[in-house]
């Protein structure tokens, strides 16, 4: 009975290494023409694959294969071998181990495994990713590791004939220009998470058009989900107001200039203007649930507003992006948001007398962007000129504004205070000329120069002289020589009356 157990534990065992040298001489001579097709690759992104395993399959299929490590990594086959991995591995057989999955384990648990191993894989194969697929060919039937530059995996996945992954790791980017009228897109180098700002933020007077200009580039998945919309959410204060032009263009992988969507590609819904919220909706699937657009797809969307009278307060006026996905058309993840600002200033003008603090009302100005000729900056009053009732007011400012589009603009007019203000104005050099000085008072012939600074506004002090009439007191003046004259006069009367008289007796 003995020799029986003996013989049947020398047969099982020789069976053992039968099987495994089967196993081991099919990895040995296992195909070559296995291959894996990244999609969804990033431009520019280069992509290594790392051979973690080798592999058999049973009639090409991916159902029915079989695993084995080499062993050629010696930390790689202790951490394959610890109690906390998620395989088992049998043998060594001429130095090459079966590699079979832990009952329990779920593929998680494989995939967090072999990321904290990805350092023991060797040198593998590289590529450089420039647009459309990405296809790593001719490899040894096996488990392959897939990372991108940043060392992100790719997919952990096996090659066959044929096997296509997707890279699921290049995310959908925002950045945010604006332009103040026709002027040039701007903002400065410096960086707040992520993104370039505005130094110092840019000015427009009330009634200027603001263009935004929002690029980035969008993607077929983020992570793990496939997208099915993308969603930009423009936010603007309230001191501005939208002009409701959208326009979309995009560029998708493999594509050489960027074409213009058509009001059927995306849908735009525009809040009331006191919200001035405005949504745009770009689906990417159609409603068979295939990708409209390529891998990557960059996107360029501009629209305008105009800075309104709200804003004259010189508070910043904010006009916040926010880029958004979906994967049901219900529920939305943010992915990044951009910011944009623009601010307008005030100035102040006292009028007061030469050589005294006395405050003068009724000067008229008018308000120039040169020293000589230039341009009249039209103006509007806002509050002031009396209290409704035909009365002046001497605590109230005349206050006027830059007026908006199709606003006939006024003569500045100092009020019982001597001060005006002037709200809603860009940065920059202006200048006051004086069209009547008050009653009494000599009107200045020359423009009077005030500069608005970044973050201050300006004020100035413009001083009016009395007029031309000769000084009653403090010298003779001028009375004396009137008394004078009409003395001489009277004498020089009766003069002459005596002389005829004399004449006339003789």
């Amino acid at each position: 009975m003995r020799h029986t157990k003996r013989i049947f534990a020398i047969l099982l065992s020789l069976a053992m290494i039968l099987t495994m040298s089967i196993a081991m001489s099919a990895t040995a001579f296992a195909a070559t023409d296995g291959s894996v097709t990244v999609s969804n690759k990033t431009s520019g992104k280069t992509y290594t694959a790392y051979k973690v395993f080798s592999a058999t399959y049973t009639n090409d299929n991916p159902q029915k294969v079989a695993y084995f490590y080499d062993g050629s990594n010696a930390t790689f086959l202790a951490n394959l071998q610890a109690d906390n991995s998620p395989f088992t591995l049998t043998g060594p057989v001429n130095g090459v181990y079966n590699v079979i999955r832990k009952t329990g384990k779920q593929d998680s648990d494989i995939i967090d495994f072999l990321k904290a191993n990805k350092d023991n894989f060797g040198s593998g194969t590289t590529k450089n990713g420039n647009g459309g697929s990405l296809v790593f060919d001719g490899l040894d039937y096996g488990y392959y590791y897939i990372t991108t530059t940043n060392g992100t995996a790719v997919t952990i996945d096996s090659a066959l004939k044929d096997v296509t992954v997707i890279d699921k790791n290049q995310g959908s980017t925002l950045d945010k220009q604006e332009k103040i009228a026709n002027g040039t897109w701007s903002y400065d180098d410096s960086n707040v998470d992520g993104h370039k700002v505005e130094n110092p933020v840019p000015t427009a007077n009330v009634g200027d058009t603001v263009s935004y200009k929002v690029t980035g580039s969008f993607t077929q998945y983020q992570g793990e989900t496939k997208v099915v919309a993308f969603r930009f959410k423009d936010t603007m204060s309230a001191g501005l107001t939208a002009d409701k032009n959208v326009v979309i263009k995009v560029k998708s992988t493999g594509d050489t200039e960027f074409r213009t969507l058509t009001a059927s590609d995306y849908t735009v819904n525009y809040s009331a203007d006191t919200a001035c919220v405005t949504t745009i909706t770009v689906p990417t699937v159609d409603n068979k649930g295939d990708f409209i657009y390529g891998s990557v797809t960059e996107y360029e969307i501009t629209y305008s507003a105009k800075v309104n009278d709200a804003a004259v307060t010189r508070d910043e006026e904010n006009n916040t992006v926010d880029l958004d996905y979906t994967a049901n058309n219900t529920d939305w993840t943010d992915v990044d948001q951009d910011e944009t600002k623009v601010k307008d200033y005030k100035i102040t003008l006292t009028k007061q007398e030469t050589g005294s603090a006395t405050k003068l009302a009724g000067a008229k100005f008018k308000l120039y962007d040169a020293e000589t000729g230039g341009n009249e900056i039209p103006l509007v009053l806002v509050t002031g000129e009396g209290k409704g009732d035909g009365t002046k007011d001497a605590t109230v400012n005349n206050v006027y504004r830059h007026a908006k589009e199709g606003e006939t603009g006024v003569e500045i007019v100092t009020s019982q205070t001597g001060i005006v203000e002037i709200l809603g104005l860009a940065n920059g050099n202006y200048y006051f000329e004086e069209t009547e000085a008050p009653a009494g008072y000599n009107k200045l012939t020359a423009r009077t120069e005030v500069t608005t600074i970044n973050n201050a506004d300006g004020t100035i002090t413009v001083n009016n002289a009395t007029g031309t009439e000769l000084p009653s007191t403090g010298g003779i003046g001028t009375v004396i020589f009137y008394v004078l004259g009409s003395l001489l006069v009277v004498g020089c009367g009766i003069v002459l009356i005596s002389k005829r008289r004399t004449n006339s007796t003789k």
